[in-house]
């Protein structure tokens, strides 16, 4: 047995929800279950929500220093989408178009079937949508879309939820 706590893993498995915000404060419950809110996760393929941060290096190289140093610099968000084809009005494929900008929210480690609720820790990334792009077709698979998110704004992490 180890001496060590071991931390409490999340199963991302029927545990991630995404709704799309238009407008608003996207941390206003009422605004996510609002009618101009739409629940996106389910459009999304298994690696759909490819949501990335890298951080660029800053050198610091000194004088006859037989090691170069480094320190942290400018981080950069990516977000790149991938979802079902669908002619569904509340689909992704029909909703995110080229040029629509607004909110995703997303809440991981809670089961999808639970609702928003207040006090729930969520992330808000505000974007700017690219062209759809529509996939190759693949043997026994479904069409998908392809679509880079070009993030508009710092994204809030682990914010709390409010009426």
């Amino acid at each position: 047995m180890p001496k060590d706590p071991i931390p409490q893993s999340s199963q991302s498995d029927g545990r991630w929800k995404i709704a799309y915000v238009p407008t608003g404060n996207a941390l206003s419950v009422a605004i996510i279950k609002g009618a101009t809110s739409k629940a996106m996760t389910y459009s999304f393929t298994p690696g759909g929500f490819d949501w990335q941060t890298t951080q660029a290096e800053v050198e610091d190289k000194r004088l006859t220093l037989d090691t170069d140093l480094s320190r942290p610099g400018k981080k950069k968000e990516t977000l790149n989408l991938n979802y079902v084809d669908s002619a569904d009005a509340d689909s992704a494929a029909a909703i995110l178009v080229e040029g629509l900008s607004g909110m995703f929210v997303v809440r991981r480690g809670t089961d999808n079937a639970t609702d928003w609720a207040v006090g729930q820790k969520v992330d808000v990334i505000t974007f700017t949508l690219g062209a759809q792009r529509p996939d190759a077709p693949t043997e026994n698979g479904v069409d998908t879309i392809s679509q880079q998110a070009f993030l508009t704004n710092v994204t809030q992490r682990k914010a709390t939820l409010v009426a």
